[in-house]
């Protein structure tokens, strides 16, 4: 007999089908950031293939930026009115399409056409994922899943750097969009098979889970921002917080190994080696900061608190690693400072990306795309603003600038923070 005949309550799972939806959650994100390194990775070859200079290649980059903020709080609104599942898998389908058109944007503005479409098409990536967990995942288990969904920022760095590479050298530049273009739509596939709407609809859900799912979605309805998000001065406070916080790691996607070659000597293969080590940092950070955050839920802190709790004391932390990695002299110290540094922003990544789950379930979607407005606007504005600082004032800096700004973070979530009468009220032992 198989195991969709069975009732619900007799159904044994070793893991429960909402850790499943949480991997491909975490995959999508993945794959989202396969498409944005393959690009930078690719770039020499592009250029020298089309004859294009680093002005055109440096407006293709930002031309994703532009295309990414666009669709951030419509994604939201999109996810919480038809559910996060059916736009996720358009956002999906939407990107591998503009990626595997890359190579036949011969000319600049169809290049800069194809490339801001595809940030206008990841862009729903992030609110459809939030407002698909939103609906799936019990309230004790939120941090650790968006900790397993928001390693994927790090895991995508980490495999598609080597990965696009090899691909090149085997086969040529073209051949690395044909590649990722592909793997999105497989999975675009797989998800829409899988996947149901709500976890009641799912034929592998248990009852013991079921209940556990809509009890969370029950205690949390409203509890700390009500029901008018974009008037809410938390929501607010959350989207500007987290553009300072993701302004030091826009400035690292982006300008890690020009830093390391230009200020500290290092050798193209050199730098190779040593630019992964702050996305493996992170990759662990993320997961074990999600299980850190629940922890202290179970220990008694309110869901908000905990969060908050991480973050108050993780971009301090931030700041203060980085400035250190500006002063010291040696070129090894500075890139473990910056590793410290990366690791600590994949510690509170898990916290921001819980947050509008806490504040309204029910909003999740549109409090996620306002959130991550701040982060798509740090995409825009960090390389940019890097870049010239670096070139006119030095390293330090530019660097000290991202040190600020995470300090900044910290400061701006205390402020904004909601009343702790209005936060919900501490975990159940056993809850």
């Amino acid at each position: 007999m198989k195991d969709s005949s069975l009732p619900r309550d007799l159904k044994q799972r070793a893991v429960p089908v909402y850790w499943v939806i949480g991997l491909f959650v975490f995959t999508s994100t993945m794959i989202c950031y396969f498409d944005r390194v393959n690009f930078s990775v690719a770039a020499p070859a592009i250029m020298k293939h089309f004859g294009w200079d680093m002005g055109i290649i440096g407006l293709v980059m930002s031309m994703f930026g532009v295309g990414y903020i666009l669709t951030q709080i419509p994604a939201g609104l999109l996810g919480d009115r038809f559910g996060g599942r059916k736009v996720l898998a358009a956002g999906s389908l939407g990107w591998s399409f503009f990626t595997l058109l890359t190579p036949l944007a011969s000319a600049p503005l169809l290049m800069y056409l194809v490339r801001g479409l595809l940030g206008l098409a990841e862009g729903l990536n992030f609110p459809a994922a939030t407002a698909v967990l939103s609906r799936w995942v019990p309230r004790k288990a939120r941090a650790r899943i968006q900790g397993m969904n928001l390693s994927g920022v790090a895991a995508g760095p980490l495999i598609a750097t080597p990965l696009t590479v090899w691909i090149m050298t085997e086969f040529g530049w073209k051949p690395v969009f044909y590649f990722y273009g592909v793997l999105g739509i497989l999975w675009t596939v797989a998800w829409l098979l899988y996947s149901t709407e709500t976890p009641s609809e799912h034929k592998g859900i248990t009852s013991a889970d079921l209940r556990e799912i809509e009890a969370g979605r029950t205690a949390d309805a409203g509890v700390s921002v009500g029901d008018a998000p974009a008037r809410s001065k938390a929501v607010w406070g959350l989207a500007a917080s987290y553009f300072c916080f993701t302004y030091t790691w826009w400035l690292f996607l982006n300008w890690l190994p020009t830093y390391l070659v230009q200020e500290r000597g290092y050798t193209i293969v050199k730098m190779g080696l040593f630019a992964s080590l702050p996305w493996l940092a992170a990759l662990i950070s993320t997961n074990a900061a999600g299980w850190l955050s629940d922890a202290l839920v179970k220990r008694g802190f309110s869901t908000g608190k905990a969060r908050r709790t991480l973050i108050y004391l993780g971009a301090p932390a931030m700041a203060a690693s980085l400035w250190l990695a500006t002063q010291v002299g040696n070129a090894e110290a500075a890139v473990g400072l910056i590793t410290v540094t990366i690791l600590l922003a994949g510690l509170n990544f898990p916290a921001f990306w819980s947050l509008p789950m806490d504040m309204n379930v029910q909003k999740a979607g549109l409090i996620t795309g306002m959130m991550n407005t701040g982060s798509a606007l740090a995409a825009i504005v960090a390389p940019g603003v890097t870049g010239y600082v670096a070139m006119w004032f030095g390293w330090t800096a530019a660097l000290g600038l991202g040190s600020v700004l995470a300090l900044l973070s910290a400061v701006i979530m205390y402020v904004t923070a909601p009343p702790s009468t209005s936060e919900e009220g501490p975990a159940r032992p056993g809850a």
